[in-house]
């Protein structure tokens, strides 16, 4: 790592904090709006111009009994996004189990070694490997040690240091934006907005693919401006020697076969018996404890790492079940529906595809003050998904009009501790990651607009 620690980015309130501030303002708007409310379909969705002012109607809570709503909020939005939660912490236990059998590490490790002597393969191998991990289970925290693990190469092929980290944080990135079947951004979002479970896997399969190009030839030309003429690339025969595990190359392989074998039975069950969020969150639970049996671990260790793996998600949980709690709260201030009323006012008139790009333009602003994908997910797609229907724009496009406002941004958002962990590893400042990236950043906008176009126009 090099000498000197990157720049600190701008110190902004814990995304609690903020959430905390947005309960205060429901709670204000609460006293502020007139009620009224949209009838609903059998299936809870609003119905377009169904809005009915209750003008008479007993007030909702005041005085004390609005602050005990504030506060008692959090909790309710813990209970009432339950499922969820469990989901999240199955998954995070399960994941901290495969990452301690160093299956992971050593898949990376095995990928560098066959493309030894084919250097102008390694970036595009290495990141379609990480654009697919972002894809699939939405990689983002894994990143960072992967940082590590590739600086040594990265040296040695003669590139400067952001490379390092652009190859896994971009690449991961592409996939985590365009992602069709991670569960913690859009197959929360679906959840929330009442759609089937990774449904619309098709368009977005292919705007997965867009952005994985965009983001490998950015990087390979970012590559090549950065090379040192100084250093020329040596040949992918002298890395670091991979650090010493407990568990066999035989078992790391057994765990990645689990691995892999868990993410297609989940596919599988969501399409052919109707799974939903409990019954893919017994399948990683089965697959922790799988892949420490596999990796002979005993019992103590699996349940350490289950454990481990679950309270490192807990800050993710806090943020569904505190963001859940506004709209738990706006639902009993009566304030949802004239906010959402309010919105599709202002909004009226406008086309369905400046609709989008509004939806694209808010959720990327706000994934700097609240950079949790998951969190985002619970914040904003309950206004978003009736908000779409009152439009004429569907919820799968809503949905896809937060994935890559929150994916595009985590980019350069200082808030986020994926991106700011990977530059220290690196040994980058913050300063130097965005001279380096921010055309990207243009073009991805581009990207995302064109991908809401197309949606548009396929009828997605």
């Amino acid at each position: 790592m090099r000498a000197g620690s990157p720049e600190p980015g701008p110190r902004l309130p814990h995304t609690l904090a903020l959430i905390f501030g947005l309960l205060c303002l429901v709670a204000l708007l609460g006293l502020w709006l007139p009620e009224g409310s949209f009838a609903r379909d059998a299936g809870g969705r609003v119905i377009p111009g169904s809005f009915v002012s209750h003008e008479g109607a007993p007030a909702g809570p005041r005085g004390w009994a609005l602050i005990l709503a504030l506060l008692t909020a959090p909790v309710r939005g813990l209970v009432a996004s339950a499922e969820i939660v469990g989901f999240l912490l199955a998954v995070g236990g399960a994941f901290r189990v495969v990452e301690r059998s160093g299956a992971l590490e050593a898949a990376i490790r095995g990928a560098v070694r066959r493309l030894r002597g084919r250097e102008s393969l390694f970036i595009p191998a290495l990141m379609l490997l990480f654009s697919a991990s972002g894809a699939v289970f939405g990689m983002s925290e894994e990143v960072i040690p992967f940082v590590l693990v590739l600086a040594p190469v990265i040296r040695g092929l003669g590139y400067a240091p952001i490379i390092a980290v652009a190859v896994p944080l971009i690449g991961a990135g592409m996939g985590f934006a365009g992602a069709m079947l991670n569960p913690f951004t859009v197959g929360l979002a679906q959840a929330i907005a009442g759609l089937p479970p990774m449904s619309g896997w098709g368009y977005r399969t292919l705007v997965w693919a867009g952005l994985t190009a965009l983001g490998v030839l950015f990087t390979i030309r970012l590559a090549r401006r950065s090379r040192r003429p100084s250093s020329p690339a040596e040949p992918l025969t002298a890395d670091d020697p991979a650090p010493a595990s407990p568990v066999s190359p035989r078992r790391q392989a057994a765990v990645l076969a689990l691995f892999i074998g868990s993410i297609a039975l989940v596919g599988a069950g969501i399409w052919l018996w109707s799974w939903y969020v409990v019954e893919i969150a017994g399948i990683f639970v089965g697959l922790g404890v799988a892949a420490g049996l596999a990796a002979r671990m005993n019992s103590h260790t699996i349940g350490e790492a289950l454990t481990e793996g679950a309270a490192s998600l807990l800050p993710a949980v806090l943020v569904v079940a505190a963001a859940r709690g506004a709209v738990e709260l706006a639902g009993q201030l009566r304030a949802l529906d004239p906010l959402l009323a309010a919105a599709a006012a202002a909004m009226e008139g406008s086309a369905a595809y400046t609709s989008l790009l509004g939806m694209f333009a808010f959720q990327s602003g706000l994934n700097v003050l609240v950079p949790s994908g998951s969190g985002q997910a619970a914040l904003t797609m309950p206004i978003m998904a009736p908000l779409a229907d009152l439009l004429g724009v569907s919820r799968q496009l809503a949905v896809l009009a937060f994935q890559l406002g929150d994916g595009f941004t985590n980019l350069i958002t200082p808030t986020s501790a994926v991106l700011m962990g990977s530059l220290h590893a690196g040994g980058v400042t913050y300063g130097e990651w965005l001279r380096g990236t921010w055309t990207l950043q243009l073009w991805l906008a581009l990207a995302g607009a064109l991908a809401l176009a197309g949606g548009l126009w396929w009828g997605f």
